[in-house]
Parts: C-alpha cells; sequence; structure tokens
C-alpha cells in the first residue's frame, strides 16, 4: 500500500505548506490511480475542488464531489478515481500529537466530555461545510497560490484554526468527539485501529506506528488486550469478513482475497482452505 503521507512529504510535484509535521497540500490526480491501497500515520482533511473520487472503509464507501469534504483518521484505506473531469482537493495532514498539543492549549474554550458514539464512529467522517469552514478554505488555497513562503507562526495559527472551526461549532460534534477520543488510554486506541484497519494489506510495523508505539510494546499490548498474537488475530478477522462477502456479495474471489487484506489470490486460498477445510469457491457454491 502506498504511504500517502510520506510520499506527499517527500514529493516535489504538489504545491505544499509544511511546518514540523503539519502539511498543507493540494492534491491533483495526475496519473489513472483507477483502485488503489493507501495508508497515512497522520489524520487528514479532504477538501475536494473539482472531480469526483471514492473512498472506501471497511464498513462503507464515501464518494466526494467538488464542494464535499472529509476527515480520515490514521490508517488505511482503498480509493477509486473517476475521471469524468480533474479530481483536485486541498489535504490538510494533522498527526496526533499536534492535535492533543491543541487541546491542552484550548482546553477552556473546548467542550472535554465525548459522548459515546465517538468509539463506534467509523475510519471516515464527513464533514459539512459551514460559512466559517468555506472561508477557511478559501484562504488556504490563497496561501498555496502565492508566491511567497507565510509566516511559519501565522502557517501553524491556520492548523489551529482549522481545529477551533471544528470544536466551536454543534454541527462537527461526531468529529469533535473523536478529536477528544484521541486522548484516551493507548490499549482502547489500539482496539480501535485494529478493528478500522485488520483489511488492508498493512505490516506489524505499520500497524504498530500507526499506534505510536515500538513493534515490541505493539506486540505485547496486543496481547495484553486479545489474548493472541497480531498475525493469528488478523488472520481470522480477514477470514471472517470474507466469508461475510462470499455469502452477501457476487465479487469475484480474487477481488473478495484482496478487499479482506491478501495480497495474492493464492494466499487467499490457502489460508481460507486451511481454516474451513474448503476453497471459497467451493464455499460459495455449497451456500
Amino acid at each position: 500500500m502506498l504511504d500517502l503521507y510520506g510520499y506527499l512529504k517527500t514529493s516535489n510535484t504538489f504545491k505544499k505548506l509544511q511546518i514540523h509535521d503539519l502539511m498543507f497540500i493540494q492534491y491533483k490526480c495526475l496519473v489513472e490511480e483507477v483502485k488503489a491501497g493507501i495508508w497515512s500515520d497522520a489524520n487528514y482533511f479532504v477538501f475536494v475542488t473539482s472531480g469526483k473520487k471514492m473512498w472506501r472503509s471497511i464498513k462503507n464507501d464515501y464518494i466526494v464531489e467538488t464542494g464535499d469534504s472529509l476527515f480520515v483518521k490514521k490508517g488505511a484505506n482503498l480509493v477509486h478515481q473517476y475521471f469524468d473531469e480533474d479530481y483536485c482537493a486541498l489535504m490538510v495532514f494533522i498527526p496526533d500529537d499536534f492535535i492533543k498539543t491543541f487541546m491542552q492549549r484550548f482546553s477552556a474554550s473546548l467542550n472535554q466530555q465525548s459522548s459515546n458514539d465517538s468509539f463506534v464512529t467509523d475510519a471516515i467522517i464527513r464533514v459539512q461545510l459551514d460559512h466559517y469552514l468555506e472561508g477557511y478554505v478559501n484562504s488556504l488555497a490563497a496561501f498555496l497560490s502565492s508566491s511567497s513562503y507565510p509566516d511559519k507562526n501565522l502557517l501553524q495559527l491556520k492548523f489551529e484554526e482549522l481545529l477551533l472551526n471544528i470544536f466551536t461549532n454543534p454541527i462537527h460534534k461526531t468529529l469533535a468527539d473523536y478529536l477528544l477520543s484521541i486522548n484516551k488510554e493507548q490499549s482502547d486506541q489500539l482496539s480501535q485501529i485494529m478493528e478500522e484497519n485488520y483489511a488492508y494489506c498493512l505490516n506489524l510495523d505499520q500497524y504498530a506506528r500507526l499506534c505510536n508505539m515500538s513493534l515490541s510494546t505493539f506486540k505485547r499490548n496486543f496481547r495484553d488486550i486479545y489474548n493472541c498474537s497480531p498475525g493469528k488475530w488478523l488472520s481470522n478477522k480477514r477470514l471472517d469478513l470474507a466469508v461475510h462477502l462470499l455469502k452477501t456479495t457476487d465479487k469475484p474471489i480474487n477481488l473478495i482475497g484482496f478487499d479482506c487484506g491478501f495480497e495474492e489470490p493464492s494466499s487467499f486460498i490457502r489460508a481460507f482452505k486451511q481454516k474451513y477445510l474448503t476453497t471459497p469457491l467451493q464455499f460459495r457454491e455449497a451456500q
């Protein structure tokens, strides 16, 4: 899978503004990425200025067009590109550490009571563009089109302005609740990240990065929570999802394997047969 955040940070292809790990970028689709897997260890906003694209989580598909916006939690997704017109979006990458520091700095202005709904949100959250966010997106476009680089202090204030917009308007409560939940216990974050990302072709090092842990700490904490190894848990979760898709969809076997985190059809068939003593095709036909 493509490390989207890492790729965009080092690419010279796109207009962008960076300070530390924070990044504004104007992303234009330059290649026909009909379907691709991406992941990022930083959260990001997507403000679509033209074209059409789809983000897929384990639970849902999110199609965005001109004027739409999303918040994508750190983790992995499948994306699908449409080519009716050129796709362009302004993207804002904000790591967890900046969000935590922001909440400490503005604690007096924030409602610190997160609702229980924050724990069941999907990996992708739609963002409604209110009057203030529309103005914010326009100002961001002006920053990116300027020939001069803005003062770094001013640039950092633009990131804080975005978060203040989210926290101070009730229409963004779902997203604000999720951002507040970033402060919860590491074990809770680990569970959330695994449940939202098990169906993607990430390795254990990448899962550990998403949890802000070393690999050894991740493995130890994982076993404490699930009472088994990450590899065994991932295999079982992916195969359970495959069974669900075989029963409820007519997707080709190879595509189901890919959608469940198996890079090669042969590895999917082998793992499926080892657990269920039959091939995916034979399982579907028996239904």
